[in-house]
């Protein structure tokens, strides 16, 4: 006479049932590895910053009196109120011949935040082709003055 066991299966032959356990541990790591690495096959954008605010001592307006080259939104550089060349080695040139400027050698910088980072980086260029060893930015004093 045969053994019945609880679930109705007799004796000691083989299994009929599939252990899922290893399938379960293989797709956690396959949805893993799809959630760790789908994020960098993302194509890149464009990255948008803005330019952070510092702090900083408040200048005088003796010292910004002719020494102050601005550029705004367009592009367009100024010293003072007076507009300079688009071409570097001519605003090199119209810097050069600031008496102020090359008497104190240093010139304050301000810009557009939204200014082409390009243009900054030719008006830098004629300001050390004209021989200003010192260049300061001004920045957005709302944000309050306090130590360097």
């Amino acid at each position: 006479m045969s053994k019945m066991i609880d679930d109705g299966v007799q004796g000691d032959g083989p299994m009929a049932s599939i252990n899922v356990t290893s399938l379960v541990d293989v797709m956690f790591c396959l949805l893993i590895m799809f959630m760790v690495s789908a994020p960098m096959m993302a194509p890149q954008t464009e990255v948008e910053l803005t330019l952070p605010k510092a702090v900083a001592d408040e200048v005088t307006e003796d010292d910004l009196l002719l020494s102050v080259i601005s550029i705004d939104v367009k592009g367009r550089v100024y010293m003072g109120s007076t507009p300079l060349a688009d071409d570097p080695a001519q605003m090199a040139q119209e810097i050069a011949n600031n008496q102020k400027i090359q008497g104190d050698g240093h010139v304050f910088l301000q810009g557009d935040q939204n200014v082409p980072y390009e243009r900054i980086v030719d008006v830098l260029l004629a300001l050390q082709e004209a021989k200003v060893e010192k260049v300061g930015f001004i920045t957005d004093p709302s944000v309050g003055r306090g130590k360097r």
